[in-house]
């Protein structure tokens, strides 16, 4: 008998919105512009007024952030998710 996945691999956009809205202002910004917008560490420093090294700070805790409130971690299937979403959320150690 097979069992039904606790989800169905697919990270729901409500869910999401619901995560990324808790993040700080300049966390959801350097995801904004690195992750779903792809511009570079330094295009989005630049934009930002801040260092290169600053502006990966940000998208890292956010990213660190937003897994720890989705409840992921290795083992979830996400191959389903959405490729905008998957930038954005995409780290080391999950599919990206």
């Amino acid at each position: 008998m097979s069992v039904k996945p606790d989800h169905d691999g697919r990270l729901q956009m409500q869910d999401f919105k619901v995560a990324f809205d808790q993040l700080p202002d300049e966390q959801r910004e350097a995801l904004i512009l690195v992750g779903a917008s792809g511009f570079s560490y330094e295009d989005a420093g630049e934009m930002c007024g801040v260092a290169t090294g600053t502006v990966k700070s940000r998208v890292n805790r956010a990213r660190a952030r937003l897994i720890e409130l989705l409840h992921l971690d290795d083992d979830d299937a996400l191959e389903l998710t959405d490729n905008a979403t998957m930038a954005v959320v995409g780290t080391p150690g999950l599919p990206s």
